[in-house]
């Protein structure tokens, strides 16, 4: 037997379809024609008739058009019987300004319903890449539970550069958030970059406080790469650009090692919004004393990289976000209050936690930035590693 969610959902497609469209239409042209026939020679509103197929034009796709208006067309002419205008001087430009709308009504349902198809097909394409690239975290890694979700402000097509990643390090869980500047197909790229480079240096064993350099020469040993393969293709359109990308891209990104049994965590924060770590009903910020340069950036600086340590007690969940989260805006201009809300969800499992914080903040703001979350929480189980 279907639950009500399922029933709810069918009966929404039935009221929403084509066939719902078409009833609709023909309940309103009866009813301009009974009020044209009945209100005598008077009350003219055979014209109403006209928009209808223009109308449909924007809820259903051409056929339903074609037969909105296949509807009407006697209908108009009886109008135009009862309002004596069916003869020679009257008729034919009435009757072909009837069928230059319905035509062009068709033709407009036909081109939206066209668009909607493409605009489903590059979601699709997009959803599959992203998750290409953001490879599912696994639900343990080490002592620590994990979860991720990945918001996306756009409803088209437009790929965001928010980030996360994991990997084992030496038996130490190793995770990045990140966030790269821009959007479209080279933030896109700049994403493959960085997290290719993550995932190589837990391959060769990279410590934490050498990562975030490790990341950065690879990042610009790519874009210099790409620069050389443009300018020895000869493409002159894309050198400059990629020029350009050498000296603005960059990438914000907050780096964590977990310790032993999960009782110390390691934070590398490179220019990133600082995470949030939940205990016993508080919400805290852990802000970096000495961060670093955003990747990509980082040659610009000669300071050593800062790797902040923080104790975590059983039960504790450690927050990680970019910044679409913390910059979301309501209505009257009020960012999201994550640290305030957060904490009175800090008992709740990972998953449902990040469920709990869409929710929220789909009904505070609307997302003009993507929002990448990911939690990790210290449990008492087995150390199970990928």
């Amino acid at each position: 037997m279907p639950s009500v969610d399922a029933q709810r959902r069918e009966s929404e497609e039935l009221w929403r379809g084509p066939r719902a469209v078409v009833a609709l239409a023909v309940v309103i042209l009866a009813l301009v024609l009974a009020a044209d026939v009945l209100g005598g020679y008077r009350i003219r509103l055979g014209g109403i008739m006209l928009a209808v197929p223009a109308l449909a034009a924007v809820f259903t796709g051409p056929r339903a058009v074609a037969v909105i208006a296949g509807a009407m067309m006697p209908a108009y002419v009886v109008t135009l019987a009862e309002n004596h205008r069916l003869n020679w001087l009257d008729a034919p430009v009435a009757l072909a300004t009837a069928v230059v709308i319905s035509a062009a009504a068709v033709g407009a349902a036909a081109v939206r319903q066209r668009r909607t198809r493409e605009l489903a097909q590059s979601r699709r394409v997009t959803t599959q890449t992203q998750q290409t690239l953001l490879r599912p975290l696994p639900p343990r890694l080490g002592a620590m539970e994990i979860s991720s979700t990945y918001l996306a402000s756009d409803a088209e097509s437009t790929l965001g550069g928010d980030l996360y990643a994991c990997a084992m390090v030496d038996g130490r869980p190793r995770l990045i958030v990140g966030d790269v500047q821009g959007k479209g197909l080279s933030t896109l790229e700049m994403v493959l970059f960085v997290l290719n480079a993550f995932r190589r240096a837990a391959w060769q064993g990279v410590t934490l406080p050498d990562l975030p350099g490790f990341l950065d020469d690879a990042v610009r040993r790519e874009l210099e790469l790409a620069r050389d393969m443009a300018h020895d293709s000869g493409d002159v359109t894309q050198e400059p650009e990629m020029g350009r990308r050498m000296r603005e891209s960059f990438v914000t990104a907050l780096v964590v090692e977990v310790v032993g049994e999960g009782d110390e965590v390691l934070l590398v924060n490179c220019g990133h919004p600082a995470p949030l770590l939940l205990h016993e009903g508080t919400a805290r910020e852990l802000p970096s004393s000495k961060p670093a340069l955003p990747i990509g950036l980082l040659g610009l600086d000669s300071t050593p990289v800062h790797v902040e340590s923080h104790r975590m007690e059983p039960g504790d969940t450690l927050l990680l976000y970019t910044d679409g989260l913390i910059e979301a805006r309501d209505g009257s201009g009020e960012f999201y209050p994550l640290a305030e809300r957060v904490a009175h969800w800090a008992a709740q499992p990972p998953e449902t936690l990040l469920d709990t914080i869409q929710s929220d903040l789909r009904r505070h703001a609307h997302l003009d930035d993507d929002v990448a979350m990911v939690t990790l929480r210290r449990s008492a189980g087995g150390a199970n590693t990928l």
